[in-house]
């Protein structure tokens, strides 16, 4: 199928045109399925965000007992915006 010149220009002026090309977009697209699909990738993000989880948790744990934690830590950890 070709494109004409009115057809090109609407392709141009979306937002993920310009930004990746259509190239990365179908890239991107097939990436993210062939990876939905990888069994060891799902259990590396599971354990990633259980130890995510755990980290907010002992943090604010130790503020409850009055610990002082910085606030890079915290801004880490996703308990407090970065400035």
């Amino acid at each position: 199928m070709k494109l004409n010149k009115e057809q090109l220009e609407n392709l141009k002026s979306k937002e993920y045109f310009q930004s990746e090309g259509i190239i990365g977009r179908v890239f991107a697209r097939l990436l993210k399925k062939r990876l939905s699909k990888d069994k060891n990738l799902q259990k590396a993000v599971d354990k990633m965000d259980k130890s995510s989880e755990d980290l907010k948790k002992s943090i604010q744990s130790a503020q409850k007992d009055g610990v002082k934690i910085p606030d890079e830590l915290l801004v880490y950890a996703g308990l407090k915006k970065a400035r």
